[in-house]
């Protein structure tokens, strides 16, 4: 079984990683884990992935090979998606982007959002979830790939994650490399997840007090249509 773990940049998917990671660990399952931030390494590994062992992909970028791929029986696809004024919000802080560039990329990224809400079996996330919703939400996940988790391993992972954002050097891992549009490569396996793992803290509405005045009506007024589709408040 392959998880596809993607979506728009700054939604979430690192804190999915890692969820995924746990409720494979729960059942003793041997899997391997990779992060694609490239179109060609993203094709790369879907051209050489083997549906017959477990993988774990995330990335942000959809390739029409990406989007072939998530048709396969044996891959279970999961899509994020965030307030875009977060997003852009996030991508400036975590990489030091300009507010221009920022929104363009903002924009770019929801431009792949019908291709995705296409493909069959797919389970969307909203990042809101992720803050509000944690343990139904992993819950849900975990019954996605064919697990069922009891409701004290759901409530452990859940606390697991809440204390993995508490810690400061995930934060500060986070601040400098985490869910942004361009990070370095990293290949891990199940061993070594403890060491390499980081979570950004989940902040839901920050883009109200981090982005300028200007930037904020900028913001709201350029993305009104997905903020009225996806029922935010302005």
């Amino acid at each position: 079984m392959i998880i596809f773990n993607f979506g728009i940049p700054n939604s979430g998917t690192d804190w999915s990683q890692e969820v995924f990671k746990k409720i494979w660990e729960s059942q003793n399952f041997s899997f391997q884990a990779e992060e694609a931030h490239t179109l060609e390494e993203l094709n790369q590994i879907i051209g050489t992935m083997n549906v017959n062992e477990r993988m774990i992909l995330r990335f942000h970028l959809l390739t029409e090979e990406a989007i072939e791929a998530a048709q396969q029986d044996a891959v279970r696809p999961f899509y994020h998606y965030r307030d875009p004024r977060d997003v852009v919000c996030t991508e400036m802080q975590n990489s030091e982007t300009p507010f221009a560039t920022a929104v363009d990329q903002t924009v770019a990224a929801y431009q792949e959002i019908h291709h995705a809400l296409c493909l069959p079996g797919i389970m969307v996330i909203p990042y809101e979830h992720l803050a509000g919703n944690a343990e139904g939400l992993i819950f849900q996940m975990a019954t996605k790939l064919g697990v069922l988790l009891k409701l004290d391993v759901v409530a452990a992972i859940a606390e697991e994650m809440r204390a993995m954002q508490a810690e400061p050097q995930f934060a500060a891992a986070a601040s400098t490399s985490g869910d942004a549009f361009a990070t370095q490569s990293v290949r891990i396996d199940e061993e070594h997840t403890e060491e390499s793992s980081f979570v950004q803290p989940l902040i839901v509405g920050k883009w109200r007090d981090q982005l300028s005045q200007s930037e904020k009506s900028m913001v709201t007024r350029f993305f009104k249509p997905l903020v009225d589709q996806f029922g935010y408040d302005a």
